[in-house]
Order: structure tokens, then sequence, then C-alpha cells
């Protein structure tokens, strides 16, 4: 494939315009409970139509345009997970001190999950001061009731399956919000660099299919516009709420003594990614494991031989 790219890019000089890097910028894996956020499903989803369909050739007599599209699922290369706690005393000693021993304990305890100190980080939030109501009789005043201490703990790790046994020993420490799980991957250039190859490989073999096919000849130089996309799984989780249920009438007029009591209903959270339709080239496109996926999408503009 490397050959192609070079023999393409010595016989053509292509300069490449670079409509460049439309790089959409979210996160998450487990995906933590930041998926109760309303921007993270209905209709905020990345927006796979936003890019050109991948059988958009257009040709006149002048130019013939081709649009090339891939899709790359790819296995994170590592996480990082934010915990949230926090601590209640009547002194902002007693607070730092409780949640002091609770986050040491915590980290001392993941060195048993091969997580080390300097892969943890201590982010302190917030420092409150808590107020409460005092009744006497019919009168009620507002006290100073002590103090609140918020902090998060963010961990990263490569290890996929260590991240549900962090957050059961997390547990064991009074520690059970799971703020966010990121996701990244390294050598990100290295990704762009291999998927525009790739689409270069695939453009040509379009150019060539199409020249031969209506007796054309391409002349000058090449150029292109490019756009690329890496799609976190943050905003590609969706939700539903199913079930049936029956409905109760009462008599509003005659006042009825029944109350209607509304059952609670689960929301169901589901990944939906980047669906493989519409591409020219999907690389790993069985993937179960949620990752990043990343979008290539180049157009290429040849000027056409009017002489022949």
């Amino acid at each position: 494939m490397n050959t192609q790219v070079q023999q393409l890019n010595g016989k053509w000089k292509l300069i490449i315009a670079l409509l460049f890097l439309n790089v959409l910028s979210v996160s998450a894996q487990i995906s933590g409970n930041q998926v109760y956020g309303k921007n993270n499903y209905n209709g905020n989803n990345y927006n796979q139509e936003s890019l050109p369909n991948n059988s958009k050739v257009s040709i006149n007599d002048n130019v013939l345009s081709v649009s090339v599209k891939i899709l790359l699922n790819k296995k994170a290369d590592g996480f990082v997970m934010t915990l949230g706690l926090n601590e209640e005393d009547e002194t902002v000693a007693g607070c730092s001190k409780k949640i002091t021993a609770r986050i040491t304990g915590f980290i001392e305890r993941m060195k048993s999950l091969g997580v080390k100190k300097e892969n943890v980080y201590i982010d302190f939030i917030s420092q409150t001061k808590i107020y409460d109501f005092e009744v006497n009789g019919m009168n009620s005043e507002q006290i100073e009731k002590g103090f609140e201490i918020k902090k998060n703990i963010i961990v990263s790790t490569s290890n996929v399956n260590s991240l549900e046994k962090i957050i059961a020993l997390a547990s064991d420490f009074e520690i059970h919000d799971v703020i966010k799980v990121e996701y990244y991957n390294n050598e990100t250039d290295a990704i762009h660099n291999s998927l525009f190859d790739e689409a270069l490989v695939l453009a040509e073999a379009k150019k060539i299919r199409y020249m031969k096919a209506f007796g054309k000849r391409i002349i000058g130089t090449p150029t292109a516009t490019e756009e690329f996309a890496t799609v976190f799984p943050k905003t590609q989780y969706n939700t539903y709420q199913a079930f049936e249920t029956a409905e109760i009438q009462t008599n509003y007029n005659n006042r009825s003594p029944y109350l209607k009591k509304i059952a609670r209903k689960n929301n169901t959270f589901y990944y939906d990614g980047i669906s493989s339709a519409g591409f020219d080239k999907v690389i790993n496109p069985n993937q179960t494991e949620v990752g990043i996926q990343y979008v290539m999408t180049i157009t290429m503009h040849y000027k056409i031989d009017t002489s022949i």
C-alpha cells in the first residue's frame, strides 16, 4: 500500500488542500453517570449524515470528483476514570481528616490492581458551609451546621478489565459516584496518516475506473479536501423506556378518594456507534468492545483533458 501511495504522490505531486481535522472531541466509556446528562443522547449523537456519501462521484467535461469514506473501529489504549466523593463534619479539619483517610485507603488498596500512585490525581472540588433549621415551637431559625468538602479521584489505567474492579473497590470506601470514564489512543497522528494513505489508494482506484469507462485522461495536479473525525463513546449512547401500562380514570368532579401512584420505569442506555453502512472501507467491522471510532473522508478533484 505504501509503495502505491509513493508512486501516486510522485506521479501527480499531490497538493492537498485540507479542510482540516474536523475533530469531534468527546469522551467516555463504562460510561459513567455522565450518560444522564442531556447532551449525551436524544438527538445529539455524532451525525453520520454530515459527511459525504461514499458513492458520490461526479464527472463533467472538465472535472472528475471522487469521494472516499473510511471507518476505523479501534479499541482504546487507556482509560481515565473520575470518581466523586464528599465528607461532612462540624469543622473543616474534621472534614479534611475523614476524606483524606478514605482517599488514602483507597489508593493503597488499588496497588493490588496494579494502579500506581502516580496514576492517581486528587482534584479538590469545593469546601462549603452547611446550613440547617432549628425549630422552636412555631418558629424556625437557620443555623450553621458544619462544613462539606468535595473531591474527585482521577485514575488512569491501560487495563479495561481493571475498571470494574476499581469501582467495586471504591465502594468499600463509600465512593459510589462514577462521574465519567474517558478513552484515549496513543499515536493518533499515526492513525490519521494511515487512514489518509488508505483513502488515497481507494481514490486512485476509483479515478482509474472512471477514466477508463469514459475514455478520458487526467491532466495537471489534482486537489483534495479532507475531513477527519474522532468519535468517542460519550456522544454515541442512546436511551429508551420499554413498558406497557394500564390507565385508571378518576372522577375529579366527585372528588374520588383514590390516588394514582406511578411506578418507576427504568431507563435503558445502550451504545449506538457509527453504522458501517455507506463506507468504502471499514476496518475492524466486527469489534464488539466499545472503543473509539475514526472517520476519514477525502474528496479528490481531477482536471480532465478536454482536447481528446
